[in-house]
């Protein structure tokens, strides 16, 4: 558990520092009471451990301009992944695993993280060594991913996920609005939710003094809204998210999130395995799934073709830099509009004022723009 002179902050990978101010999400995750109960998923537990948990690079310290130690942080060990030689690796965010772009190859992944041993880093909670990242891109940079991995120890790890189970080894790639789906966290436990646009180009803060931001922009993303409360929050970045089958897909990597915890945002899954040249361990049988699940009776009924979609992202990438230029905007994706086979372009704003609202377009080419207060946008 977290130790009483640290709290939690949205900043990046559930930063712990002792010296600033709480600032968790306002929109609180509903999780599973009774299996979230105590949060299991922030102790030690007996290994092999299972994915879905808190973890973190041991050198994940908060260090100040004068070199001083202020604080730590903890993220989400996500699932397990393999090479082309077999060899097995826990997946998670670079901001989680690389300490934005930061650690070297070969040191040791905690289980806990650092957040949840009030900063103690204690090898002998290692259940693997850092192995590689892609890297992020900041400032003006364009980024895909915030995705890195780490090679497990021997019998340190297992690849179900705490509350889910058995997951795939394939993905679904082509994620649909309204498709139900589900994750496993360090903070917010197990948690339901739905996909809320497509193609979402956000900037993303990953600084922990929000006075001084340090950017990263990431195109072609998802989002995701929870079904009763957030979806996520600070500390679950690395989380696995997936489908809702009786043997789950793959369908990305959540990475970020608005501030106030109403949006959560994710790299597909499909750029983050060929970002790291990997593929997903499975353990169950895509063949138990049944016909018709969830996921595609709620596509069905959203009904909204990848012509339609494809054509708004377009129009969208044609008038990115107007739509960027209104007061406080951090970002766009594309959604089901109101119309039946309808897509819309929806705007992310800081904070959504008359004035924000008569300096937007209502509409680009004949496309509806829906302006979206969210907050300033954070890695989580």
């Amino acid at each position: 558990m977290l130790a009483i002179c640290v709290a939690l902050t949205p900043q990046r990978a559930g930063a712990v520092p002792s010296s600033t101010p709480t600032m968790t999400p306002t929109a609180t995750p509903t999780a599973t009471p009774s299996i979230c109960s105590g949060n299991p998923q922030q102790s030690t537990l007996p290994r092999p451990i299972p994915l879905g948990i808190s973890g973190g690079n041991i050198r994940s310290m908060i260090i100040n301009k004068n070199g001083k130690d202020v604080g730590c942080f903890s993220g989400t060990l996500g699932s397990m992944v393999q090479d082309s030689a077999n060899n097995q690796y826990i997946l998670s965010n670079n901001h989680v695993l690389a300490d934005q772009n930061m650690a070297k190859p070969g040191q040791a992944i905690l289980q806990p993280g650092l957040a949840d041993l009030a900063c103690m880093q204690a090898p002998l909670n290692a259940v693997a060594t850092f192995s590689s990242k892609v890297k992020i891109k900041f400032g003006s940079g364009r980024n895909n991913v915030d995705a890195a991995m780490a090679a497990v120890q021997p019998g340190d790890v297992s690849p179900q996920i705490l509350f889910i189970g058995d997951i795939s080894s394939t993905v679904d790639d082509s994620p649909t609005f309204g498709m139900p789906v589900q994750k496993m966290g360090r903070t917010s436990c197990l948690t339901n939710g739905v996909i809320a646009t497509l193609d979402t180009n956000i900037k993303v803060d990953y600084s922990f003094n929000p006075r001084k931001p340090k950017l990263a922009k990431f195109v072609n993303q998802i989002s995701i809204t929870g079904t009763t409360g957030a979806f996520g929050a600070a500390g679950d970045s690395g989380s696995l998210i997936l489908t809702t089958d009786s043997c789950p897909q793959a369908v990305a990597l959540l990475f970020a999130g608005s501030a106030d915890g109403k949006f959560t945002f994710a790299n597909p899954i499909s750029e983050v395995l060929s970002g790291l040249g990997v593929t997903m361990v499975g353990t169950c049988s895509d063949a138990l799934a049944s016909e018709g699940d969830a996921s595609d009776v709620s596509a069905a009924e959203v009904g909204i073709s990848k012509e339609v979609v494809a054509s708004t992202k377009a129009v969208r990438d044609r008038h990115e830099d107007q739509l960027m230029r209104i007061p406080g905007a951090v970002g766009s994706g594309i959604a089901a509009g109101d119309q039946p086979g309808q897509a819309t372009i929806e705007v992310y704003v800081e904070k959504l004022t008359p004035q924000v609202s008569a300096a937007a377009p209502k509409d680009v080419e004949g496309t509806p723009v829906n302006l979206i207060e969210s907050g300033r946008i954070v890695a989580y």
